[in-house]
């Protein structure tokens, strides 16, 4: 029995390379990053101190946290295979 083609739904067309792209040129680029710089809201020194710290304390506390993880691991398996 030979299927209808025309109940199928309609295959959708192909895009081309080009379609709904733009091409973008080195210095049109360049423009479009400077103009976004712009738009940054930079930290001011107080700001940056307090994340700084921030970051210091949490880098901090999980280094101890494996730390000791690695230093009770290391006893258990040493107790039991040692």
């Amino acid at each position: 029995m030979a299927t209808d083609t025309r109940d199928a739904a309609p295959r959708p067309r192909r895009a081309t390379r080009t379609a709904g792209r733009r091409q973008y040129r080195p210095l049109q680029f360049i423009r479009e990053v400077m103009a976004e710089l712009r738009k940054v809201v930079y930290p001011g020194r107080s700001e940056l101190i307090t994340y700084v710290l921030v970051v210091l304390v949490f880098v901090s506390v999980m280094t101890a946290f494996v730390a000791s993880l690695d230093f009770g691991l290391t006893k258990a398996v040493l107790a039991i295979f040692g």
